[in-house]
């Protein structure tokens, strides 16, 4: 990874976290609608499982040290959200990676509120997670259809590119 990329990645992670904070919270107050959690699937369907495993992980390390539940909640399902993306990739329409991260989403909100309601975790209760997962899922739906274009392009732009050296020439030895 470039220093370039990783610097990329710690801005969208502290830019997630703040339109997180200061616009979607306060509309979304009972639902678990996450921006982060998008971000995560939207690299993991661009990038693939080892890149959405590592960011989701990260990501999800950072909310949990700056939140009151019991940490590692997010880290695990964020890990967990960035495999299965990753491996759910098919390279399909934006759209269609929209509707993959939203379902994604929707299943990693519901299953850190069973994990949260299972060790008594902010409140949490068991049958909320469960309930919430269709409200959370439209809405990540409405987030990722914004989010799966703008992280596709910034990706796959050349400035964020792995650099591959170009072999031109093949050196063969000559055994005589």
């Amino acid at each position: 990874m470039s220093l370039l990329r990783a610097v990329a990645a710690i801005a969208a992670m502290i830019t997630a976290f703040l339109i997180q904070a200061t616009v979607i919270d306060p509309f979304t107050v009972t639902v678990a609608v996450s921006l982060p959690a998008v971000v995560v699937a939207a690299v993991a369907l661009v990038d693939g499982p080892a890149a959405g495993m590592s960011f989701g992980f990260t990501a999800g390390l950072l909310a949990d040290l700056g939140s009151t539940h019991p940490a590692g909640v997010l880290a695990l399902t964020w890990t967990g959200l960035g495999v299965l993306c990753g491996v759910a990739a098919q390279r399909r329409s934006v759209r269609g990676d929209a509707g993959v991260a939203a379902v994604c989403c929707a299943l990693a909100a519901v299953f850190a509120g069973l994990v949260l309601g299972v060790v008594h975790g902010d409140g949490a209760v068991v049958w909320q997670a469960i309930r919430d997962g269709v409200p959370a899922g439209v809405g990540d739906l409405m987030l990722a259809v914004l989010v799966v274009p703008v992280v596709r392009a910034f990706l796959r732009s050349e400035a964020l590119r792995a650099r591959h050296p170009a072999f031109t020439e093949l050196n063969v030895a000559r055994h005589g």
